[in-house]
């Protein structure tokens, strides 16, 4: 950065605003919503990656798993995301709302589903776009004054972990950042 230049700031939910957001989930798949936004907060996900999970990822059959691995890329290398318990209910309310509505929770298929089929492949995998639409509705419904996307999720799920005691390396690998200068950036301040 240059000199004068100020870091952008980054939009964090404290508890009460969290709070809203939980009692503002309303209609057909309002529980599911709710473990969405439970589960996108207790693990720091990118929306990608989230949607992009199948039953098999998280789910061995019998129990949801307490570790998620995430796969690399050529850019940046695998990890792993500790499951709390949070999450871990969450994925069995995802999963329990996925046979209610008739939907497969075979290894393969996809732990989000949507009730619209996706154009691009033809599954029912919820797309980024209506993840987007849900924290968007839910935000507009808790008439919380800023805006808050996925992203801002991820970043108080990395503020959060701050404030449990991890340190800036923990966080990077758990957010998958290449470069500790990221982390740093992002949340040395906060």
């Amino acid at each position: 950065m240059e000199m004068g230049e100020m870091k952008k700031s980054i939009a964090i939910l404290n508890d009460d605003q969290t709070s809203a957001m939980f009692k503002s989930t309303w209609g057909f798949a309002q529980e599911r919503d709710r473990q969405i936004l439970t589960f996108l907060l207790h693990t720091g996900l990118k929306i990608n990656e989230f949607v992009r999970l199948n039953v098999g990822d998280i789910y061995s059959g019998k129990r949801v798993k307490m570790v998620l691995k995430i796969d690399g890329t050529n850019e940046k290398p695998s990890r792993k995301v500790p499951l709390n318990r949070e999450a871990r209910e969450a994925i069995a309310v995802i999963l329990a709302y996925n046979r209610s509505r008739g939907y497969e929770n075979g290894q393969d298929d996809p732990l989000v589903v949507s009730r619209q089929r996706n154009r691009k492949d033809g599954s029912y995998r919820i797309t980024p776009r209506q993840v987007q639409r849900i924290v968007k509705t839910l935000r507009e419904d808790a008439s919380l004054g800023f805006k808050t996307t996925p992203q801002t999720l991820r970043h108080t799920f990395a503020k959060s972990a701050l404030d449990q005691g991890k340190d800036l390396h923990d966080v990077q690998r758990l957010l998958g950042h290449r470069s500790i200068k990221t982390t740093r950036d992002l949340y040395g301040n906060v």
